[in-house]
């Protein structure tokens, strides 16, 4: 099956902004609570380290994506503090509020939207984008890619999403676990309960927009040719299958960084 270029609910722009932080909220908790990313921390370590960084610069952050738990998982290894910023088109402020408060101010946040296609000069360090790379057309995939390489930034793109039938079978328990994880999630909010129990609402965008999801995702194949014609001392492709769902991930690092062995 081909890459298919759908249109999930909550990146419509017309979709309301209030229904959209309560799902990029579920979806939040989810990755709290499923720590789907880890398999990558070792990985995702050893970019940092050849790109001789601790600052992340996370693209397409929704309810703040898994650095929550994932940070703690790849300093880990060196015992190297990071420095995280979460940004967004839709900045969904509350959530990012939250994650700075959970984690005394390590990660922090730009409360501008932020194209990730054309990151603001002011804004520094190793970009990364998880879950969220399918939203974009091919042209627009290779110039998110582009602008990280002519800013002089590695890049690494992480998707847990993926055209198998394993995964679109797990996609389907997502309206059970957003069920499950709604009462957990801060503020509590009576809207949210609305929202995702009397009207469930939340529970089908996340099961569709996750359908979509495994639709739009590049495969490596996809990734390989996306790469092709941007010039960077080397690309990484591979696949992790060390979790509950592969994660497929592409690193890319700028030309004054020495090749990873």
């Amino acid at each position: 099956m081909g890459r298919m270029h759908l249109i999930e609910i909550h990146d419509h722009p017309h979709f309301p902004a209030f229904l959209r932080d309560l799902v990029t909220d579920g979806l939040q908790a989810m990755w709290d609570y499923g720590n789907f990313y880890k398999p990558i921390a070792a990985t995702l370590r050893r970019s940092l380290a050849l790109c001789a960084t601790s600052e992340v610069l996370d693209l397409c952050s929704g309810g703040g994506g898994p650095w929550l738990r994932l940070a703690g998982e790849v300093e880990a290894g060196d015992g190297h503090a990071l420095h995280i910023c979460l940004t967004d088109k839709f900045p969904n402020l509350e959530a990012f509020e939250r994650a700075r408060a959970a984690t005394g101010s390590r990660i922090d946040f730009c409360a501008q939207p932020v194209d990730a296609t054309n990151v603001p000069a002011g804004l520094r360090g190793f970009r990364t984008i998880f879950s969220s790379f399918h939203h974009f057309r091919p042209e627009e995939a290779r110039q998110l890619l582009r602008n990280a390489v002519e800013s002089g930034e590695g890049i690494g793109v992480f998707e847990a999403a993926k055209r198998s039938p394993k995964t679109f079978l797990l996609i389907f328990w997502v309206p059970v676990m957003a069920l499950g994880v709604t009462p957990l999630i801060r503020p509590f909010r009576w809207s949210r309960l609305l929202w995702t129990y009397l009207l469930p609402v939340v529970p089908f965008v996340l099961w569709f927009d996750g359908i979509v999801s495994c639709l739009r995702t590049y495969s490596q194949q996809e990734l390989r040719e996306l790469v092709e014609k941007i010039p960077a001392s080397s690309w990484e492709i591979g696949e992790s299958n060390a979790g509950l769902l592969p994660v497929t991930y592409l690193i890319g690092y700028p030309e004054r960084t020495a090749s990873p062995s």
